[in-house]
């Protein structure tokens, strides 16, 4: 497969996992009262959609975004890189959601920051809750985007790495 094609196959596969996300997200966590109340009276298992769809918005936000950032790189070397430095941040903010660290820094970044923006990304530490399998879902997506970018030859001039 050529550049051009490897480069719109990636796109595709990560605008999918990242569609998917929302749609997870959304059915989920967002608006799972009103819009799945009417099947969770016939069908229990959509009682309990959180615990249903769990962890796979994290799996699918780190291998959407790992992939699009690992696509856009020069060359196959940095588009590695690209993505694990994209698997890092996405572990060091599942890793501050935990209680020892979200806390002391939800404090001290309401006094550092302008309060319109504590206002958008303040409930990621107010109410985010810290879940160990969020942690194995990140890193699975993220090992997936670069399995991805590793497998699928791009045309860059450093193929051997």
């Amino acid at each position: 497969m050529n550049c051009i094609g490897t480069k719109f196959l990636r796109f595709g596969i990560a605008g999918t996992a990242l569609l998917a996300a929302v749609a997870v997200y959304c059915l989920a966590r967002i608006y799972p009262p009103e819009l799945l109340s009417p099947f969770q009276a016939t069908d229990p298992l959509l009682a309990e959609q959180t615990a249903l769809f769990g962890s796979a918005p994290s799996l699918l936000y780190t291998f959407a975004i790992g992939l699009f950032v690992g696509t856009l790189a020069s060359s196959r070397a940095s588009a590695k890189l690209h993505c694990l430095n994209w698997l890092g941040l996405a572990l060091l903010l599942e890793i501050s959601q935990h209680p020892i660290i979200a806390i002391p820094l939800a404090s001290w970044l309401v006094d550092t920051i302008f309060v319109s923006i504590w206002e958008i990304i303040g409930p990621y530490w107010n109410s985010g809750v810290f879940d160990p399998r969020d942690i194995i879902a990140t890193v699975t997506g993220g090992l997936a985007a670069l399995a991805i970018l590793s497998y699928f030859s791009t045309g860059y001039g450093d193929e051997h790495l």
